[in-house]
This record gives structure tokens, sequence and C-alpha cells, in this order.
């Protein structure tokens, strides 16, 4: 097994929130002692750019109702955010050209450069999506029946307006 970006090994653990909004009550299953963050005001982070502040805000809005968005994970979701904006900005910028361009001084044509920055901000929206339960493996994993509410929240209830 290799290491996690933390030093651990094997998977790492879902929070205590996820886990009791995905319905777990038994004792057994449940950390004690673990940290709560303070409950401080969540702001988008300063660096954020105006295209990952509007991810933030979209974010945020599906985040904070389900209890996993805490001060204590404003540059985690600043990193995700800032990801998503990279990846779409470099996915337009090879729709407005091609995958594959030519080659300078006569070479071969070659992968665009900015191929690789899809693949890199794809690996990082899923990591750090994951950490905050959004990506649907990470979902099914948690084994999640029913729809979920928490404190009059329901995801669906987005769906049907």
């Amino acid at each position: 097994m290799r290491p996690t970006p933390n030093g651990k090994r094997g998977r790492p653990r879902t929070p205590t929130s996820l886990k009791l909004l995905h319905g777990e009550k038994r004792p057994s299953r449940l950390p004690s002692g673990e940290p709560v963050p303070p409950t401080l005001p969540v702001e988008p982070p300063a660096y954020l750019d105006e295209d990952a502040r509007c991810e933030w805000e979209r974010l945020a809005a599906i985040l904070k109702p389900m209890g996993l968005l805490t001060a204590a994970d404003v540059d985690h979701l600043g990193v995700l955010c800032t990801a998503i904006v990279h990846h779409r900005r470099a996915v337009e910028l090879v729709n407005r050209t091609y995958p594959v361009i030519a080659g300078q001084r006569g070479q071969e044509a070659r992968r665009h450069p900015a191929m690789q920055v899809i693949r890199d901000q794809a690996g990082l929206i899923a990591s750090y999506g994951a950490r905050f339960g959004l990506s649907p493996s990470d979902r099914a994993s948690l084994g999640v029946v029913g729809p979920v509410r928490v404190g009059g929240y329901d995801p669906g209830d987005e769906l049907l307006d």
C-alpha cells in the first residue's frame, strides 16, 4: 500500500460529520475525541480570483448546510476551486485550438501542453473533491441509502427547482 498524502497508510478515515450525515448511529463506529474546529465565519480565501470565488460560492452553498465546511477547511476548498477553474480554462483553450499541435522546427505533431494541465487539475479535483464527499465513488463507498436531510436541507430539492 502506498502512503496517503498525509503520510498514513490505507484509506483515509471518513470524517464524523460525513458518517452522521449518512446515517451512522452505532457508537462503536463513531470516533471519540475527534477535534472539532471552532465555529468561526467561513469566508473564501483572498487569493481566489473571480472565477474561483464563484466556484467557492457554488460549493459552499452545498457543503455548509451539510456541515462539511468549517473554518479549518477554507484552504482545502480554495485549492479545489482553483483546480476547477484551471481545469476549465485549459479545456476551453484546447477546445479553441486542437489537442494536437504542430511541433517546432519541423518536428512531428505533439500533444497540446494544456492537456497536461487538464490531467493534473483533474487529479486535484478528484483528490480534494473526495475530501468533501463530492466524488461519485466517495459517496458510493459511504453507502448512503435514500435521501439525506441535514437541518431541513435535501440535496435533491435543487434538481426539482
